[in-house]
């Protein structure tokens, strides 16, 4: 699996992108995973855990 490499951002930027998804114009804001969706989430992070420790 390739290392993930990224770029390192001014502390400008990264206020600038917190304030892009503050409060409602989150596109999470006021849902809620459903229960599938959870077990997806979950099944597909320790098999991506799962793989990394092998290597």
């Amino acid at each position: 699996m390739a290392k993930r490499i990224r770029r390192k951002l001014s502390d400008a930027t990264k206020f600038k992108m917190r304030l892009a998804k503050l409060g409602t114009k989150n596109p999470m804001s006021g849902k809620h995973h459903t229960e599938e969706t959870k077990r997806k989430i979950r099944k597909k992070l320790k098999d991506y855990w799962r793989l990394v420790s092998i290597e």
